[in-house]
């Protein structure tokens, strides 16, 4: 067995700054949850959704989550923050491991344009390890829209994909169903978690590896926490979740050439809808 407590903290938070009772909802988890080993808390839980909190790299948020995961002996990824690197901004998620040290930082790949305009996208891909557990996989809300980023994780041995978010939108049947789908396609556990209240609708899930549900949160604050066994990942894509497909062995022999990943490649039908734009109402057309 490869067991691993993990705990998501789906909270009711301000547009503002929220680190100290982000603090102090980590230590409340820690204490309440001792068996826990990583916490996570959800997409753009420091500061909010505004791009004129970014801080820069090293700031006091991270310097204040890396004070708390070192006093509190714990894995960490408290969320995403907007951080300055040079003239861009980036929705940032850092993994902290229990010395207190910043093992990962990652920058969201797809930004929820046109919406987020003023926010660049990164482009490394994020696995880290737990020693004697596993690789995870760490991505960002939107990125779980575009399959090709989960399975890039897959592909560099993730068998859990950990996914901080924050959707206040009507899509998030969608979402969830999207989540449940990269599950059983990449025989990998998804641990989803949004904000509630002011900020999200909440409704964050975890999937084990063959897309069944695992956890469902309902809409207001929730502190959820799962122990979980990677080799339960491990043994469905050896063997197939129960006894049925095993999809990525059957990728990994494919030799298909998907022409939309060839250098240059460009698409007529793609072409054709048009630039990436701000719907506009009617009156404005």
């Amino acid at each position: 067995m490869r067991p691993i407590g993990i705990a998501g903290l789906q909270l009711d938070l301000d547009k503002g700054n929220n680190l100290d009772r982000l603090v102090a909802e980590v230590r409340l988890a820690r204490t309440r949850l001792a068996w826990v080993d990583l916490i996570v808390l959800s997409e753009l839980a420091v500061y909010g959704p505004s791009v004129e909190f970014a801080e820069p790299e090293r700031g006091a948020a991270e310097a204040q989550f890396c004070r708390t995961a070192r006093e509190l002996r714990t894995w960490l990824i408290p969320g995403t923050h907007f951080t300055k690197v040079g003239d861009k901004i980036f929705n940032t998620a850092l993994v902290i491991n229990p010395e207190g040290e910043i093992i990962a930082r990652y920058h969201k790949m797809f930004p929820w344009t046109p919406y987020e305009k003023t926010v660049s996208g990164g482009s490394e891909f994020c696995t880290f390890e737990i020693s004697g557990i596993g690789t995870f996989g760490l991505s960002i809300c939107y990125d779980i829209w575009f399959p090709e980023t989960t399975r890039a994780l897959a592909w560099r041995g993730a068998e859990i994909l950990i996914n901080p978010s924050l959707t206040n939108t009507i899509d998030r049947d969608v979402e969830l169903a999207i989540a449940r789908a990269s599950a059983a396609q990449n025989q990998m556990f998804v641990f989803y978690v949004n904000g509630a209240g002011r900020q999200g609708f909440g409704r964050s899930m975890v999937c084990g590896p063959g897309g069944e549900v695992m956890h469902a949160a309902g809409s207001g604050r929730e502190v959820f926490a799962l122990d979980l066994d990677l080799d339960l990942a491990r043994r469905a894509r050896e063997r197939g979740w129960h006894g049925l497909g095993q999809p990525l062995k059957s990728f990994r022999d494919s030799e298909i050439s998907y022409p939309q990943y060839a250098k240059g490649a460009r698409s007529e039908a793609l072409d054709a809808l048009g630039p990436l734009i701000m719907p506009k109402s009617r009156e404005e057309t």
